[in-house]
Formats: structure tokens, sequence, C-alpha cells
């Protein structure tokens, strides 16, 4: 890194800084559209400091999979590849993925919850019909009989 990149660098984390307690006490103050306006702001600090490009290590980082699953997704176009070896990521492109990547996650974990909402609801009807009850307190209590081949 360049002494100017550095500069630049340790400019953009002050100023994050600045924006970033601004934002606290425009909350503390209950002026929620203040709090807005300066998160606004220190996305655009935070988009002006960004590397143009990413390794495949920091990617993996940055989405919580492994070096070579990204890979994979580089090769079938879900990120921008800027050079092949080794390779470099566009840093936009890692971004949205990881956003994107989020949503999925999210969604899968409503998903298996309602899988599992519904599964128990099943269970519970199931256990409703005539003589389950029973039949459960049979099978806990060890009194079943085996099955026998006709």
């Amino acid at each position: 890194m360049t002494k100017r990149e550095q500069r630049a660098l340790t400019l953009g984390f002050i100023t994050l800084s600045d924006t970033l307690h601004r934002t606290e006490n425009a909350l503390q103050h209950g002026s929620i559209q203040d709090a807005l306006d300066q998160l606004q702001q220190t996305q655009h600090v935070v988009a002006a400091m960004h590397p143009a490009e990413m390794d495949v290590t920091q990617a993996a980082d940055a989405l919580e999979v492994s070096p070579p699953t990204v890979r994979a997704w580089a090769r079938r176009g879900l990120m921008e590849v800027i050079r092949e070896r080794p390779m470099t990521l566009a840093f936009p492109s890692v971004i949205g993925l990881r956003d994107r990547l989020q949503r999925l996650r999210e969604t899968a974990t409503n998903e298996k919850r309602w899988q599992s909402l519904l599964a128990a609801a099943a269970d519970q009807r199931e256990f409703a019909q005539d003589g389950a009850r029973e039949g459960l307190a049979d099978a806990l209590a060890g009194n079943t009989e085996p099955l026998t081949q006709r």
C-alpha cells in the first residue's frame, strides 16, 4: 500500500467514525431522519473506501463459505472475476452475493421453522385420532404384539 493510499484509508476511517458518532447522537436524541441521513453518508464513505477487488480467501470470509465454494461460484458467474490466476473477484459483486446469501439464509431458517410447525401440526392431528393416545400409551408401556407375516 502506498503512502497516498494509506492516507486516504486513514481519512476514510476518521470520516466513518465521525458519521457513526453523529448517527449515535441522532438516535439518542430521537431524530430518526437525522440518523438515517448519517447512515446514508456512512454508506457513501464505506463505498469510497472499499477495495476494487478481493482474493478468494477474503471472499470466502465475507460469504462465510470455503474458498473452493467461492471458486466454483465464480466459475458459474455468480461473482465478477477480475483475474483468473490467482483468482481475484470484484468487490461489489462479492458484497452483492453476500447480501443475496443473507436473504436466502434467513428464508431457509424460516422455511425450516415453517416445515417444523407443519410437521408438529400434522402430528397433533394424527394424535387426535381415535385410539392414537391409547396406542401410544400401550407402546410406551411395552404392551405390543409382534407383527407376523401371513
